[in-house]
């Protein structure tokens, strides 16, 4: 049985991702997946992994527009948290997928998928 998008969302929000610092985000053209990591202050800092697999689209931006304070000379220098991430049901041409989207306050990231590993 296919989880809904509810379920796999419940689920990842067990595990603690709010507020968490965002450690690894990297899309791997050869196997079509995506793997985010990260670090959750209410899991005593234990990093943790979410694997996005079969994906068909997967889009990350980040920017500088409407920061505040120091300004970074690179994206290197910038720590990404989350703050919430939402996944919904979608059907594409009959394909049954998962669209994820993530706020995290200078970056956006949008993946389609037909897995979600946590």
């Amino acid at each position: 049985m296919w989880p809904s998008s509810r379920e796999v969302e419940a689920a990842l929000m067990e595990k603690g991702y709010f507020d968490a610092q965002l450690i690894d985000l990297h899309y791997n053209n050869k196997t079509h997946s995506v793997t985010l990591k990260y670090k959750a202050p209410v899991h005593n800092e234990e990093e943790t992994a979410v694997l996005f697999k079969d994906c068909f689209s997967a889009s990350f931006n980040t920017w500088l527009e409407g920061m505040e304070g120091d300004i970074p000379d690179s994206p290197n220098e910038l720590s990404f948290f989350f703050h919430e991430i939402s996944i919904k049901d979608v059907k594409i041409n009959g394909v049954q997928l998962y669209e994820c989207s993530m706020i995290i306050p200078m970056m956006d990231c949008r993946i389609v998928c037909k897995t979600i590993v946590l």
